[in-house]
């Protein structure tokens, strides 16, 4: 009987390890290609705290996927202390990629690639403030929001909307029908728009995932019991 629990267990040991390492990979391929806004945090290296250095990450940064891969994009103040910035991506640390410098207001716009949004991005940076005679090397985490995660194209179907209903209100009374019928079409295309939209935290293939795991193991126990 000793024999057979511990083949239960090493069983269920199995399947949960499984969902571990599965799981990420299918909340990647949930999220659908195109470009996204999505606030974080800069978290310290290792405390569950914010980083001192996370005024200076200007927020919401730009999500992009393509083919299931993800690149972010996001803009630094007081960029000029910070001369060094490398992000983990696949197992290992690059630099980032300049997109746009202003050295006027002292910012730069990066960018670069992640593995995904569930967990937090590691980087690690040189800082360097020459009036304070400050040297330091620090490691960071960004912890995306993925409650915040709002695709850009839908953001930018809504603040049309908000601007045609301005401009029906100066309109004269005699294009009140025609602004009427026009409004309703553009609702119900921006209304079929967000629909075809698929949602980006769907939990229905993990849990159908988990239902098959579960009911194959409980079938294969049974087969063993049986022929015991």
């Amino acid at each position: 009987m000793n024999g057979k629990w511990k083949k239960v267990c090493l069983l269920l040991g199995a399947t949960f390890l499984f969902l571990y390492i599965v799981y990420p990979s299918v909340s990647k391929a949930e999220l659908a290609d195109g470009t996204y806004t999505i606030d974080y945090t800069v978290m310290h290296g290792s405390d569950p705290s914010a980083s001192i250095a996370n005024d200076y990450w200007e927020k919401p940064a730009t999500l992009t996927v393509e083919n299931g891969e993800m690149t972010t994009q996001l803009t630094l103040n007081n960029s000029s202390w910070i001369v060094e910035y490398q992000s983990q991506a696949n197992g290992r640390f690059s630099n980032v990629t300049v997109v746009l410098e202003n050295t006027g207001a002292d910012t730069r716009v990066v960018k670069f690639p992640i593995d995904g949004i569930s967990e937090m991005t590691e980087a690690q940076i040189h800082v360097i403030v020459p009036d304070i005679e400050y040297d330091h090397d620090y490691t960071v985490r960004l912890d995306f929001h993925e409650n915040t995660l709002t695709a850009l194209e839908t953001a930018t179907a809504e603040e049309t909307e908000q601007v045609d209903e301005i401009k029906e209100d100066e309109e004269p009374l005699g294009a009140a029908q025609s602004s009427s019928d026009n409004d309703s079409k553009s609702e119900q295309g921006n209304k079929a728009e967000r629909e075809d939209n698929p949602q980006t935290n769907d939990g229905a293939p993990i849990a159908l995932l988990l239902s098959l795991v579960i009911v194959s193991a409980i079938v294969l126990l049974r087969r063993r019991v049986k022929q015991a």
